[in-house]
């Protein structure tokens, strides 16, 4: 799928937004193909009523709609997983090989998804002797993938970013009916079953993946059942009215967020902006004009990659990233030869008063995120003095009144036009607050490291996870990612570092306490 976008960008003009643009085609390419694929598999097991309930049931959520339409690879790998096991179940060995296969490519996940689904289908069938020549068939296509894989195993640690669950109620309703109907007699919806069987080892690697993407056969199981049932009615208008009931609330209200609502919403009120691009732009600029090189660390998870369209860099950690050296030389390069990208403005009062001591020195950067280059070591004594004023002003700050980071009321998103601007404001807000901390935490690092380079590192892990925090309470890409019990928790736990800055206690047991419970999903997302 990367490759796809490189071409496609190249062939649009090879600039940045076109690589942009090449991810929004294929990303519409790839909601047309679930939704090609259901209507295919819907109308040819259940007929055209099957086809319409199975779209209208898919389409109209938005998480798994949108989960599709975004273009993520493993969207590609549920995709070809049912062809894959179509092609075997008809005897078509060589295209059930091809997409078994691209399936394995697109995701590593595929690798136990579509054979999962094809095997299950064999034992249904009763047809090991291919399922033989079709494993053969995609372990030898696959090989240059899987052998990588084994001779990288140490490398792959297997850790996942914060994700929000997303549930799509009547679509998953509609798995719930369907997958009843078809157990009754498994041999002879083998195809269905099979299908159905191939998403569970999602279920242990990633169970939000798994509710989020499975419903793609979800809705064609329940689609053909509640088709058959509607078949059995003798009046035709009535199987007409719930026909178009149904269909009318898997649009408008499908027992959770609309597709329909959403889209409505964007194009509103361009809510929720997953990536700020024209900020990654101007980000990318600021370091083009920077001669003095070195890594480039974001803050969020997405930052580099995003910049990375624009701009040939070299960036710490990654988005999303699963794989690793074990032992990250990143970890061991000290504070001042790295490059930042940090959720401040370069006008922020904080960032120039830091930059006035000549501790650092603001590269440029777009409305609300800068780029920083460290400079001259502060002493300790002085870094720390910074660490508690940003503690006592803005952890107190964030302790207060930092809202959670959720969707919001849909009904006052939509109607109230000064609702967006005040939670743009408002997280905001917090986000510079949350990247003052960072930025804080980064000079106390640079001034310990001469003198205590395994302090400097744990301080240095510190300031990633800071960073993931302030996505995780600012970005429109990171919504519910924390519930309300959680922010409480994370509230709580500044407030307490707060309370200790402003006593003129030690401050390391508390903030190390802190960050202690949020590295780890930072690691995981950076």
């Amino acid at each position: 799928m990367h490759v796809a976008i490189g071409l496609l960008g190249r062939l649009l003009g090879g600039t940045g937004d076109d690589y942009v643009h090449a991810n929004a085609i294929l990303g519409l390419a790839q909601w047309l193909a679930a939704m090609a694929t259901v209507v295919f598999f819907a109308r040819r097991l259940g007929g055209d009523r099957a086809a319409l309930l199975a779209v209208a049931a898919l389409a109209g959520g938005a998480f798994v709609s949108g989960s599709y339409r975004v273009g993520i690879p493993s969207g590609w790998m549920f995709i070809l997983t049912p062809w894959a096991i179509h092609f075997f179940l008809a005897g078509r060995l060589a295209p059930a090989v091809a997409a078994t296969a691209l399936a394995c490519y697109m995701h590593l996940g595929g690798f136990v998804t579509a054979p999962l689904g094809v095997a299950v289908a064999a034992l249904l069938a009763r047809r090991l002797r291919d399922l033989i020549v079709v494993a053969v068939g995609v372990a030898l296509l696959t090989a240059p993938y899987w052998i990588h894989v084994l001779r990288s195993l140490p490398w792959y640690v297997g850790k996942k970013g914060d994700t929000a669950w997303m549930v799509d109620p009547l679509v998953d309703l509609f798995w719930l009916v369907g997958i009843v109907a078809v157990l009754r007699a498994p041999r002879r919806n083998a195809f269905l079953v099979a299908w159905a069987a191939a998403p569970l080892p999602w279920l242990v690697q990633d169970p939000s993946r798994f509710v989020l993407q499975s419903p793609l056969v979800g809705a064609v199981l329940g689609g053909i059942a509640i088709g058959r049932w509607l078949d059995g009615w003798r009046r035709p208008w009535a199987r007409a009215v719930v026909m178009a009931a149904i269909v009318m609330v898997a649009t408008v209200f499908p027992f959770g967020p609309p597709a329909l609502g959403g889209e409505v919403l964007w194009l509103r009120a361009h809510y929720p902006r997953m990536l700020d691009w024209p900020e990654m732009r101007a980000d990318a600029e600021a370091l083009r004009h920077d001669q003095g090189g070195g890594l480039v660390l974001g803050y969020a998870s997405y930052v580099a990659s995003a910049i990375a369209v624009w701009d040939d860099i070299e960036a710490e950690k990654g988005h999303w990233i699963e794989v690793r050296p074990p032992v990250d030389p990143a970890d061991d390069i000290g504070v001042a030869e790295k490059r930042y990208v940090l959720a401040l403005p370069p006008d922020d009062g904080t960032l120039a008063g830091w930059a006035t001591q000549g501790w650092l020195r603001v590269l440029g950067g777009g409305r609300w995120s800068s780029v920083l280059r460290f400079t001259t070591r502060p002493t300790p004594a002085e870094a720390q003095a910074a660490v508690r004023a940003a503690w006592v002003r803005d952890g107190g700050w964030i302790a207060g009144a930092c809202e959670r980071n959720d969707f919001g009321d849909p009904v006052r998103v939509f109607t109230d036009p000064a609702e967006i601007p005040r939670r743009a404001a408002v997280r905001g807000e917090c986000r510079r607050r949350m990247a003052r901390l960072q930025v804080a935490t980064l000079l106390y690092a640079h001034a310990i490291e001469p003198t205590d380079p395994a302090l400097a590192r744990r301080v240095r892990g510190g300031a990633l996870a800071l960073g993931w925090l302030s996505s995780v309470v600012g970005d429109e890409s990171t919504l519910d990612f924390r519930s309300a019990a959680a922010h409480a928790r994370f509230r709580a736990d500044v407030a307490g570092v707060a309370r200790v800055a402003a006593d003129g206690g030690d401050l390391g047991p508390p903030i190390a306490g802190m960050l202690e419970r949020y590295l780890g999903a930072a690691r995981g997302s950076l």
